[in-house]
């Protein structure tokens, strides 16, 4: 049984088991402090002036870590959320790089152009894993759900 362990770890990582409860969204208060902590961390490392390592890249990687995280939770909506807070997130740093003057450092129009968009990203994906779940539509007993409003017994 133990070759297939890693098998369910995969499985479980994409599509929770059947009857499996899914875990409420990530709470605000948890939001606001990584969001300061991304936008702190990030303009750390810019103002240090590191080669290998530039605040926007990190930003955006604090920012992955979070978007793994409620994949890996199973927040409603995880994977809807991932995709459109990716999205935003390279859309806005990429708009953000492209208005920003020239007389910025390029690190620091990198930096402000990934802090919009982290900003933009968390506020997309806390968006979405809040919208209210669908549930799935019973049929009630006695009512017939075929064509032409005829009874089908």
């Amino acid at each position: 049984m133990q070759k297939y362990a890693i098998v369910q770890h995969i499985t479980r990582f994409f599509w929770p088991w059947h009857g499996a409860r899914r875990q409420p969204p990530t709470s605000v208060r948890r939001l606001v402090g990584l969001w300061l902590f991304a936008l702190a961390f990030g303009a750390g490392f810019t103002a240090l002036g590191w080669d290998d390592f530039d605040g926007s890249f990190l930003m955006a990687l604090l920012f992955l870590f979070y978007i793994v995280d409620d994949i890996s939770d199973g927040v409603p909506h995880r994977w809807p959320a991932a995709l459109a807070a990716v999205t935003v997130l390279w859309g806005a740093a990429r708009l953000t790089s492209a208005v920003l003057p020239d007389s910025l450092d390029n690190a620091w129009a990198q930096s402000v152009a990934a802090a919009v968009g982290v900003t933009l990203g968390l506020a997309v994906s806390a968006t979405i894993t809040r919208l209210p779940e669908r549930r799935p539509h019973r049929s009630v007993e006695g009512h017939d759900s075929g064509f032409g409003g005829q009874d089908s017994r």
